[in-house]
């Protein structure tokens, strides 16, 4: 399983564990996740949403409907992440299995390892996932970003 955002180390991270990968992937259903932020209030009188690094604020004071339409915000953002990377798996003859969630990163995940079976992350961030791996047969391969020489 990967968990992509909307940055592009997340789409670079894809192609390198579909590359370097392979034998794995080729023998396993691969997922593939886009948490969707929960809507909070801080201050009371300003929405914000967010999705990975990028963050919209609505200055206005919360109601359903607004409340309602940051949600769907979201959720268009987070199916397009996904869109992108099932297209990338598409190019390299591999079918991936796409879903997105609200909620604590943490808990969903766990969650997810559990109700899938999943028995490896690929990620370029360990803190993150290492507490929502541990009591579970899912390994965690951390890959790290190299750095250019020029």
């Amino acid at each position: 399983m990967l968990i992509i955002d909307e940055s592009n180390a997340s789409y670079d991270l894809l192609i390198w564990a579909l590359e370097n990968q392979k034998d794995t992937i080729e023998s396993s259903k691969v997922y593939i996740f886009a948490k969707q932020p929960q809507n909070s209030f801080t201050p009371p009188t300003v929405l914000s949403s967010s999705v990975g690094f990028a963050q919209i604020f609505y200055p206005f004071s919360p109601n359903s409907e607004l409340i309602r339409l940051a949600q769907e915000k979201n959720m268009k953002i987070a199916l397009g992440i996904l869109e992108k990377a099932k297209k990338i798996c598409l190019n390299h003859g591999i079918k991936a299995e796409t879903f997105t969630n609200v909620g604590d990163p943490k808990d969903l995940i766990r969650k997810i390892i559990q109700e899938r079976n999943i028995n490896l992350i690929v990620t370029s961030d360990q803190q993150s996932l290492k507490k929502c791996t541990q009591n579970t047969d899912c390994s965690l391969l951390v890959v790290k970003k190299r750095l250019r020489k020029d």
